[in-house]
C-alpha cells in the first residue's frame, strides 16, 4: 500500500516544503479551533491598517467557506480588529505560508506553545481532487509516533506529519469498522483510543492527534466532513 506523508511540522514549528502563493492571491479557507483551554477566539484576518474581517469560527467542524487574500503568500491572523499598520507584530497571532497549489484550504488552528505566537496553523488542501471523499487524514500535532488499525489497514502516523488514509472498504452491514489509534512509548504501543465509527463515501475525516498543556497523554479528536447541502431550485 502507499501510504502518503505530507509534512507539516518539525515537533511544533509548520514548515511546509512546496513555494506560497503568490502576493495577495485569494483562496477559500473553513478554519476550525481546536484549544481545549479556550473553546472560541475573536481572530481577524485582512491588512494592516485596513478594515479587518472576523475570521468565522465554529464550535464543531468547520465553518463555511470564507475569501482571505494572502500577503506574499502568507495567511496572517491577528488579535484585534484594529492593527497598526506600522507596528503589525503587536496583534499577530499567528502566520503560516500557503503553499501555491492551495486554492482551498481547511485550517487547523491550535495554540502556538510557549514562546511562540499564541496560534499554529496547518493547511490541508481542501480540493476534493486532493482529498477525495471517503478518505481520511491523520494530522499528529506531537512529537511522538502514532499508529492507526482501521479495517485492514495499518499505518504508521509519524510526529509533525499529515498522512493521506485511504477510503476503508472492510465494514461490516453497517458500513462501520473498529478504529484503533496507538501511540509509542519506549518500546511499546500503547491504546490512545478505541472506537467505533462508520466509514462512507460522502463523508471526509480529519484525525487530530494531539497534546493539550499539563495533560498527562495525547488525545485523538475526529472531525467530521461533509458536502454542503444541494437544494433543488424553487419551481
Amino acid at each position: 500500500m502507499n501510504i502518503r506523508l505530507l509534512s507539516i511540522i518539525p515537533v511544533v514549528v509548520l514548515a511546509l516544503a512546496k513555494p506560497a502563493a503568490g502576493q495577495d492571491a485569494k483562496i477559500q479557507i473553513r478554519a476550525l479551533l481546536n484549544d481545549p483551554s479556550k473553546r472560541t477566539a475573536e481572530l481577524f484576518v485582512g491588512k494592516p491598517g485596513e478594515s479587518m474581517t472576523p475570521l468565522q469560527l465554529a464550535e464543531e467542524g468547520f465553518t463555511e467557506p470564507q475569501q482571505v487574500t494572502l500577503e506574499d503568500g502568507t495567511l496572517k491572523l491577528f488579535s484585534s480588529a484594529t492593527v497598526d499598520k506600522t507596528n503589525p507584530q503587536a496583534s499577530l497571532a499567528g502566520s503560516v505560508k500557503i503553499p501555491a497549489s492551495f486554492t482551498r484550504v481547511m485550517l487547523i488552528i491550535v495554540p502556538g506553545g510557549k514562546g511562540r505566537a499564541p496560534y499554529l496553523m496547518v493547511p490541508i488542501n481542501d480540493d476534493p481532487k486532493s482529498f477525495p471523499w471517503g478518505e481520511s487524514r491523520a494530522l499528529n500535532m506531537t512529537a511522538v509516533d502514532f499508529a492507526l488499525e482501521v479495517g485492514d489497514q495499518k499505518l504508521v502516523l509519524p510526529g509533525g506529519k499529515i498522512t493521506e488514509v485511504p477510503k476503508v472498504t472492510k465494514v461490516d452491514e453497517y458500513n462501520r469498522a473498529q478504529t484503533n489509534f496507538y501511540y509509542k512509548q519506549g518500546d511499546q504501543w500503547v491504546i490512545a483510543a478505541e472506537r467505533q465509527m462508520q466509514y462512507v463515501s460522502s463523508l471526509r475525516r480529519v484525525f487530530l492527534i494531539y497534546k493539550s498543556e499539563n495533560a498527562l497523554a495525547p488525545d485523538v479528536r475526529t472531525i467530521l466532513d461533509q458536502p454542503p447541502p444541494v437544494f433543488e431550485n424553487a419551481r
